[in-house]
């Protein structure tokens, strides 16, 4: 295969419930959008549409980029909606014996996902739908030591107490394929420290499939998950079983698309954490939120560039609101996220959501004449101003003036202003006996409003003040809805949003680093009155296990076309103090430990870490050191968006961004805005409101209480007009 770096385009999507957005980056770095509704039923077509689109303000073809493409990185939701849907596989396990009850008692987390009212009443409590049958769970005899605080004088972890019965292997497998499972994943409880059993118990199973004719996978807990915590650790082996290969398959589809279109890589997607990969990547349950990860990633590239260390990131779709923090260039991860119901091992990037678009659903309760928004939506069919039967927020918009049903996706649709009007009328302003426009914009208030409490919330619950963060709005309908947020309630220092607001997600995928993150748990146990030569023992134990990743790491980067004299590497432990519950992570300089003081380099890693985060009379070294992971992040270079930097006209826009004006119904009346163009805006130019800015793939709604000021790289800037 020909070095990756030949290539002179970068091609990035995300493929959200209503659009699909791409971000061509050539190797200058110069970039183009693109747009084109999700088709649902077949990604590819609206892959091919969107890029295509873009291509065209190139003057060139979808091939064209296609064949000079040095990578295309694909993001979506496959994979999450299987999971919510519970369309997936049948799956089958086999466990260590005793530990059957794992799948069905979950740790009896039955509080997660629920709101903070419900989560004091008990009673409402209940088990998040299984993702396996328990009658397809079959158990094996096995024990592998796990080790112990007593490292001295106690048996090696990872010694084998009880070998692997093999017989009850060959039993399990045989009925579970009797069963009809299209999946077996296999868990034995010590594996993260010594995989022989798991590995042995995998071989067997794997030549009973291959006599059988059964054609199905095999997947063993150490090759997805290797870690200490067994009941994450199934969690996460069960969401690789369910999913991953319907999510796979999808992202073949969209693949082959572009392959037949002159594309000679593998495509890339989006793990949680915020690395790209191959969609061949072994662990693919990673990438089960690959589309919101982009939006922040391209908020902590930008607030980089501005200089903005607070940052609350607030992304407006047409199916949710996502909300996320970014504190000193800092994406918080959490390594073992409650997601979906669910509790599992998975390093991911902090984020809160809510049902909450311009999709959004509208419904009346005809008797307590209650509104409720969502949390169903429209997706891509819109509204009733569109093709979708039942209305929606984005009806809304039109009627009221905001939306120009002339110029959505460029003019690409037409929307039907009348059609919304009628049903918005009929199924909206007459049951409540109201004024169709009124009642309109008292919906979105509510809207508003909730995605100002969710905000609220979330930095709250932190310790946060927003009055101390930049607020960074973004999606398809971030900057149609920027001035409800400053109007519901939310004080943040300043607000700004970017001319391609909406492809935000695909731009987050173009500057997302090209790297794999590996984990492995080791038993290591260190304290001040250890002889030498266990320091060194346990020294021998990182040391091995970050060559183990480094090894891992070369051979899934070479299959996807990288030499090792491309790739680089960096190390970090997860510690604590001896005692301790809760560990952190601290990245350390290098992953060879030779020499005592090499040792000592890496507790004093974790020194830093802890004393930034607590008071530095909270280090308690006295009582050792434990390090329950090492982790390894294997990097190679690629193409990076650049964002050019414009020369500063006046505050006066050109006479050729005007657009005329257009009524909108704000504050109880109609009114005239100015509408503008936005790529005819420039650098340094003021707008003020009342005014609406217009592009292909977004509005700006200015008050009459603000006005909006492009940077130098026409950053869009919202301020409040002196009084």
């Amino acid at each position: 295969m020909s070095d990756k770096s030949e290539k002179k385009y970068l091609v990035a999507l995300d493929a959200g419930g209503t659009m699909t957005d791409t971000f061509l980056v050539d190797k200058e770095g110069n970039f183009e959008l693109g747009k084109a509704l999700t088709d649902h039923t077949n990604e590819a077509n609206s892959y091919m549409g969107s890029v295509d689109d873009a291509a065209h303000y190139w003057g060139v073809t979808s091939g064209e980029i296609h064949r000079e493409a040095q990578s295309s990185t694909y993001t979506g939701t496959t994979m999450l909606n299987v999971l919510i849907s519970r369309i997936g596989k049948n799956v089958g396990l086999l466990v260590t014996k005793g530990y059957e009850h794992m799948p069905v008692m979950e740790r009896s987390l039955t509080w997660l996902g629920q709101s903070y009212e419900d989560v004091l009443h008990q009673h409402l409590h209940e088990h998040t739908p299984w993702l396996i049958d328990p009658n397809n769970i079959r158990t094996v005899r096995e024990r592998i030591h796990s080790g112990s605080y007593f490292m001295a004088d106690h048996i090696n972890p990872g010694t084998v107490i009880i070998p692997v019965a093999e017989e009850d292997v060959t039993k399990g497998v045989n009925e579970l394929l009797d069963n009809g499972v299209e999946v077996i994943g296999i868990l034995t409880l010590n594996s993260h420290i010594n995989p022989v059993h798991e590995a042995r118990s995998a071989e067997i199973a794997r030549e009973i499939i291959k006599e059988r004719g059964a054609g199905i996978d095999v997947y063993a807990s150490h090759e997805i998950c290797p870690v200490g915590n067994e009941n994450e650790r199934l969690k996460s082996l069960l969401f690789q079983c369910y999913f991953s290969d319907i999510g796979r398959e999808q992202l073949f589809y969209v693949e082959e698309a572009a392959k037949k279109d002159g594309y000679d890589r593998n495509l890339q997607t989006l793990l949680s954490y915020g690395a790209a990969c191959d969609i061949r990547y072994p662990r693919l349950f990673e990438a089960v939120i690959s589309g919101p990860i982009g939006g922040l990633l391209a908020c902590k590239e930008l607030g980089e560039i501005m200089g903005k260390k607070k940052l609350i990131t607030a992304d407006l779709g047409g199916t949710t609101f996502d909300v996320g923090v970014i504190v000193d260039g800092i994406l918080t991860i959490n390594k073992a996220p409650q997601f979906a119901g669910h509790k599992l091992r998975l390093p991911m990037v902090v984020s809160n959501s809510i049902g909450a678009g311009c999709g959004s659903i509208i419904r009346v309760d005809k008797v307590t004449k209650r509104i409720t928004l969502g949390p169903e939506s429209a997706g891509s069919d819109v509204g009733t101003c569109y093709v979708y039967p039942e209305i929606t927020i984005a009806d809304i918009d039109v009627i009221l003036g905001y939306l120009n049903p002339e110029n959505f996706l460029g003019g690409k649709i037409t929307l039907d202003k009348d059609e919304a009007l009628a049903r918005l009328q009929r199924e909206l302003a007459d049951p409540l006996g109201k004024d169709v426009y009124e009642v309109g914009s008292q919906v979105l208030d509510m809207l508003h409003a909730s995605m100002c409490d969710e905000i609220n919330a979330m930095i709250t619950s932190k310790g946060l003040n927003t009055r101390e963060f930049t607020l960074m709005v973004y999606g398809g309908s971030g900057p149609l809805h920027a001035w409800g947020m400053h109007r519901g309630g939310l004080e943040c220092a300043e607000t700004v949003t970017a001319p391609w607001a909406a492809a935000m997600s695909a731009f987050g995928c173009a500057a997302a680093e090209y790297f794999h993150r590996y984990d492995k748990a080791v038993t290591f146990l260190y304290s001040h009155n250890m002889p030498d030569e266990v320091k060194m023992m346990q020294a021998g134990v990182l040391k091995n296990a970050w060559a183990e990743l480094e090894k891992r790491a070369y051979d899934e980067l070479e299959t996807e076309g990288y030499s090792n004299d491309k790739v680089y590497f960096r190390y970090g432990i997860s510690a604590r103090y001896i005692g301790q519950i809760s560990t952190w992570d601290a990245p350390v300089v290098k992953g060879s430990i030779d020499t005592l003081d090499d040792l000592q380099e890496v507790l004093d890693c974790f020194e830093k870490v802890y004393t930034t985060i607590y008071p530095i009379a909270a280090r308690y070294p006295e009582i050792g050191y434990q390090i329950t992971e090492v982790y390894l992040e294997a990097g190679v270079d690629k193409i990076k968006p650049k964002i050019p930097v414009y020369e500063l006209k006046g505050k006066t826009p050109p006479k050729k961004a005007s657009k005329g004006q257009r009524d909108c119904y704000m504050d109880g009346k109609w009114e005239p805005f100015d509408i503008w163009d936005m790529d005819s805006l420039e650098a340094g130019n003021r707008i003020d409101g009342p005014a609406i800015i217009e592009h292909m793939m977004s509005t700006w709604v200015i008050p009459p209480e603000e006005y909006v000021e492009m940077d130098e790289r026409k950053f869009i800037w919202h301020r409040k007009k002196e009084s």
